[in-house]
């Protein structure tokens, strides 16, 4: 006897109603619902600017910065195994947008708003507005981009392996970038330092008054300022450029010859060297000038990760034409 046809069994997906989502929770999650929880997680950082005083987040520091970024990390390769509604919907594109626009509206406050401002009005430096890339509603909303970008990232690799691999670079690279970014800022170091003619100075001070060295010494040979000749539109006097020639002392006894520019900084031993001012003397000739030495172990991690995105972008903008060629064929 002929044999009838097995039928395949299709199994049966429960509504999200079943599953415990009831009203507007129980439609497919989108945009509404990626603006709702981002206003809220802003609102959120909000509260914790307020109760925090207005003082913003202090970034921790190396290790406890490397520490939380690791478990923020492991926690997302667990949760990308997931098949949850709600990591699908995290992992998404409504939600990663949405991420972006938060960004960039609390940027464009960061960028109106004079930061670090001491005569900004009470009501500013309550809710944060004088120092935004540091409060909590700025970083709460990186932090989900970095969840959305990690879980698209995972869960994309581990549908398609090494076929993704394009994607994950540009999607992997901006995460980097944002991990080295974000979590790297506690070890940032600013200081400055007095450079004096004729004398060697390694000593530096922070914004706070805590005295450091740097791993080589300075010695200034010589600080001029160049000035614009007297004419229309530019009086006698107008500095055009600002140069010190300095040694760079190392401890194992070898000496560089450089200069340190306005906009030309010095970078020497994992250090980067501004010239930002000079003094005059009593005789109206330059003697000093002052120097902002900035340290931030993580900037290759920046960089890095900015590489990473870019070539993931070269390689999608050239494999989309391959992929056309490769469908068109019979």
């Amino acid at each position: 006897m002929p044999t009838s046809p097995e039928v395949p069994t299709v199994e049966a997906t429960e509504p999200p109603e079943a599953r415990g989502a009831t009203g507007f929770w129980a439609d497919n999650l989108g945009y509404a619902h990626a603006a709702l929880a981002l206003g809220g997680a802003v609102f959120v950082g909000w509260a914790m600017e307020f109760a925090l005083g207005g003082r913003g987040i202090v970034p921790p520091a190396w290790p406890a910065n490397a520490i939380f970024l690791g478990l923020f990390a492991v926690w997302l390769v667990l949760l990308s195994r997931s098949e949850n509604r709600i990591v699908v919907w995290l992992a998404g594109v409504p939600f990663a947008m949405v991420c972006l626009v938060a960004i960039i509206l609390l940027g464009a406050v960061g960028g109106i708003i004079p930061q670090d401002a001491a005569t900004a009005p009470a009501w500013i430096r309550v809710l944060g507005f004088d120092h935004v890339f540091n409060g909590p509603p700025f970083l709460l909303a990186i932090l989900l981009l970095m969840a959305n970008l990690g879980l698209a990232t995972l869960r994309k690799v581990r549908m398609m392996g090494a076929k993704a691999w394009f994607f994950s670079l540009n999607h992997a690279g901006l995460w980097v970038a944002l991990a080295a970014g974000i979590f790297g800022a506690g070890d940032i170091t600013r200081a400055k330092t007095i450079l004096r003619e004729g004398q060697a100075e390694a000593m530096i001070v922070d914004g706070k008054g805590h005295h450091g060295y740097l791993p080589f010494g300075l010695f200034l040979t010589r600080f001029f300022v160049e000035t614009y000749p007297p004419g229309p539109g530019s009086p006698s006097g107008t500095a055009k450029r600002f140069v010190a020639e300095v040694v760079v002392l190392r401890k194992n006894q070898t000496r560089e010859n450089v200069s340190i520019e306005v906009n030309r900084p010095l970078r020497c031993d994992g250090w980067t060297l501004y010239l930002t001012n000079y003094e005059l003397s009593e005789s109206g000739l330059t003697d000093q000038c002052l120097v902002e030495a900035v340290r931030d172990p993580w900037l290759p991690g920046v960089y890095g990760g900015i590489f990473l995105w870019l070539g993931g972008a070269i390689a999608m903008l050239f494999r989309c034409p391959f992929d056309q060629l490769g469908r068109a064929r019979p």
